[in-house]
This record gives C-alpha cells, sequence and structure tokens, in this order.
C-alpha cells in the first residue's frame, strides 16, 4: 500500500477540486482515498509513505493517437516536405523496411518522451507492423496503452503498407486475440483503419463491425486536409454515418474540414474526436481557418488531444499540445474565450480517457480508479508564483519538472530514471537503427546547413 502524502492535487473529478495539502492513498494499484492529508493519511498509518508535498499531483495524461513506430526518424523528413511527398516519398519507404527490433525501439523512445513528460497512457494511431514488438516495450516500460495495426487496402502505395482486404481483417482479428491472450490490464488492442483515401468503404465497415464484435472501440484518421474536404458527400461525416460507423465508440482523429452540420452529427452520435494541433501547424492542415473544434466542445462532443507523429508533432510532449489547444483559436477567432487552460487539462486527462473507453479507470483522480499519477515538482521557475496551477501547468511549465509517474499504482520513473530501462543503450540502438533503414531504403538524410 502506498500514501502519497502533501501535494496540491488536481484531481479531474466531476466537482474539479483542486485539494491543497491532500494525500492519496493506493492498494494494489487502486485509488482507495482522496483528500485532506489531515483527514486520509491516520486511516493508513501503514502505508509506505512518499513525501510529495511542495509538488502538484495530477492524472497521468492520455495521448490518443500517435505513431509510435515513426520515433524511429523523428525530424528526418524535411520541413518544407509537401503534403503529397512527406507520406509516399519519405516515409512509406522506411515503414516497409522497419524490422520488428526498430519497432521495439521506437515504442521504447515513444514512451520514454511521454512519461518524462506527464503521459501514462497512449493509444497507437494504426500504424504498427509487429505489434508483438511494441506490446513487448510496453511491458517493459510499463505504461498504459491501446494497439493497432498498420491497416490500409486502396492507396497506390508499394509494398507491405497496402494489402488486400480480407488479409487486412485477418490481421486486425489476429492483433485483437493475441492482445486479449497477453492477459495483461494495461495493454488493449482497437481496430485502427488509416482512413479514408487509403481504405475502402469494405475495410471501414468491416473493421467497425470486428471492434463491435470484439467490444473495442474502433478509429480512423478522418477530414485532415482539404482534399478530403472538396470531395464532399463522398467523404463526409454522412457518409461515414451511411457506412454505420458513427457511434460512442468510435474515435475520429484529425477532423478539420467539417462543417456545421457535421459537428451536430458528431455530437448526435456521441462519436469521439481527436485534435493534433502539432501536426495541424506543421502539415498546413488550415485549423486557425477551418477547424471546429471549439464547437465540437460546445455542441457535447469529446474531444482528446494526440501527438500524431514524429515527423508532424516531432515531440510527444502532452504539455505542449495542452498549450496549443488552448491558445491557436484564442488568436484565429479573435476571442480569448476559446478553450479555457482548464478545458485543455480535461482534453488531456478526462476526454483522453473516454475516447479510449478507459473513463471508468483512468482520467481523473478518483477512489476506484487506477492509479496513473504524476507528481510534478515546483522548485523550479515555470511553476512560480503558483497562484493558479491549472495556468501554471498549460501556459507557463513545459514537462520538464516530472519528477514522479505511476501507472497502476507502481513507479516507473523518478528523478530522472527509468528503473527498467537504460536509456543511454536504448538512445544508441535508435541511432544505429534509424540510420540503418534510412540508408537501406536509398534515402539521404538532408539538412540546409552543412555538416563538417
Amino acid at each position: 500500500m502506498i500514501l502519497l502524502r502533501g501535494g496540491l492535487i488536481v484531481t479531474v473529478d466531476p466537482g474539479r477540486r483542486i485539494i491543497a495539502d491532500g494525500a492519496i492513498a493506493i492498494r494494489r494499484g487502486e485509488i482507495i482515498a482522496v483528500g485532506k492529508d489531515a483527514e486520509v493519511a491516520p486511516r493508513f498509518a501503514e502505508a509506505e509513505t512518499i513525501d510529495v508535498s511542495g509538488s502538484v499531483v495530477t492524472p497521468g495524461f492520455v495521448d490518443a493517437h500517435i505513431h509510435v513506430t515513426e520515433h524511429l526518424w523523428r525530424g528526418w523528413v524535411p520541413d518544407d516536405a509537401g503534403v503529397d511527398e512527406w507520406l509516399p516519398r519519405w516515409l512509406l519507404p522506411v515503414y516497409n523496411l522497419v524490422p520488428p527490433e526498430g519497432e521495439h525501439v521506437a515504442a521504447l523512445l515513444a514512451q520514454v518522451e511521454m512519461v518524462r513528460s506527464g503521459t501514462t497512457t497512449f493509444a497507437d494511431a494504426g500504424t504498427i507492423f509487429d505489434w508483438r514488438a511494441v506490446a513487448s516495450a510496453v511491458q517493459t516500460l510499463g505504461m498504459r496503452a491501446v494497439l493497432a495495426r498498420w491497416s490500409a487496402d486502396s492507396a497506390p502505395w508499394p509494398g507491405r503498407t497496402v494489402r488486400p482486404t480480407r488479409q487486412v481483417l485477418g490481421e486486425l482479428e489476429e492483433l485483437l486475440q493475441g492482445v486479449t491472450a497477453l492477459d495483461d490490464a494495461r495493454i488493449g488492442a482497437w481496430p485502427v483503419v488509416l482512413g479514408i483515401g487509403a481504405c475502402s468503404d469494405e475495410l471501414i465497415r468491416e473493421a467497425k463491425a470486428l471492434a463491435e464484435r470484439h467490444r473495442t472501440g474502433f478509429g480512423m484518421m478522418f477530414a485532415a486536409n482539404r482534399q478530403q474536404y472538396v470531395g464532399g458527400e463522398a467523404y463526409g461525416v454522412s457518409h461515414l454515418d451511411r457506412l454505420g460507423v458513427l457511434d460512442a465508440r468510435t474515435k475520429l482523429v484529425h477532423v478539420v474540414y467539417v462543417d456545421d452540420a457535421d459537428v451536430d452529427l458528431l455530437a448526435e452520435r456521441r462519436t469521439k474526436v481527436v485534435f493534433c494541433p502539432t501536426p495541424a501547424l506543421h502539415h498546413q492542415k488550415g485549423i486557425s481557418r477551418y477547424g471546429k473544434h471549439p464547437e465540437m466542445l460546445a455542441r457535447g462532443v469529446t474531444v482528446a488531444l494526440g501527438s500524431d507523429s514524429a515527423n508532424g508533432s516531432n515531440h510527444a510532449n502532452m504539455v505542449r499540445l495542452m498549450w496549443l489547444a488552448a491558445n491557436v483559436y484564442k488568436d484565429a477567432r479573435m476571442d480569448t474565450r476559446m478553450i479555457p487552460a482548464e478545458t485543455a487539462i480535461e482534453m488531456a486527462t478526462i476526454n483522453g480517457a473516454r475516447v479510449l473507453g478507459l473513463e471508468d479507470r483512468i482520467g481523473s483522480i478518483e477512489p476506484g480508479k487506477r492509479a496513473d499519477l504524476v507528481v510534478w515538482d515546483t522548485e523550479e521557475p515555470t511553476w512560480r508564483p503558483l497562484l493558479n496551477v491549472t495556468h501554471n501547468l498549460v501556459h507557463a511549465t513545459d514537462g520538464r519538472s516530472v519528477r514522479l509517474v505511476l501507472v497502476d499504482g507502481r513507479v516507473i520513473y523518478r528523478d530522472g530514471q527509468f528503473p527498467s530501462l537504460d536509456t543511454r543503450q536504448l538512445y544508441a540502438e535508435a541511432d544505429r537503427l534509424a540510420r540503418e533503414t534510412i540508408a537501406q531504403a536509398g534515402l539521404p538524410i538532408p539538412s540546409r546547413w552543412p555538416l563538417v
């Protein structure tokens, strides 16, 4: 049993309480009490005590859409690569060659970055080939994860990135059965398809049916670029509705090019949305002009946050994502009321949990939920003065003040160290494997400035 004592607890519970000088009692990975230290601590005198006084304690963040394999080539695609070339010209050739070892290392690297900036749960975006290699990485480091698999059947792409519909569905079935057989409560799996333009209607419809049979969620990327928008009805929200895939267990990612009627339909169907602000800006998706994420939130659509790719966001830092979510629409609409800091925190915590169907387990600090917790050291300048903790968390700090991370009540990160991992060796392996796959693909490592 563990007792965290003395922190400023941002609960994100239904009352959105912030508890000064609080305490959290944990038994077998479950939160069993939260409240004032003077009220909680005397009830659990036998517990192992962790002193978190002078710290802020938050729920672990949820990254609801991340391409973990792409961490192996972070920052490699040139900034000025056009939207029509960064995938076929750069990424597909290396995805076709990445070995299981590379996916394992990439997943470890992505997790290290996520945990060090406060994320405890991630959902893969659907670009894993060897899911067992990634599951092994998750078990090594200790995060909570929802795994997916590369699923496309109709894009004009080479190699293993596109496969026949029946083969893709068979692989998704094997993923779902295989993850169930792991019998690890921290690891789940969903059928996630790459979306319109890469997937046939049959694959979209049948992958959703597979999710229903296995009682999981279903996900796809949608309305991410103007090419899809100008496609009109053939690519719209109403088309997905006709396919029967819009409901409370579906997540759509990006969702930039939609109109008010689409937002109403998403709200009516209770379909979940993942907003990825950094790659939207990097890949000129047009969110400041066309995005309607504030309208979605106002209509009651659950909107979470995702870091997306290591050549889009180029990072997996939820604090930076919250900052963008809380600011980009303020400027675009010239309205300071757009997405307050508190809403951005909800998007990173309880909304992320809802998107993944995990809101009864994670996303807030409440009795009965799993102890996925982050302790932030406030003895550093971005936290001071500590007048409004939500504003400091979203607008001031940057994730480097994370001191302690627990998942299921188990410490997976403390004071810069991972008990289960040699990060220096990991970084060296990532460098080696990245260069090997790029060289095998016959591609350059471009740089505007000369390397001498």
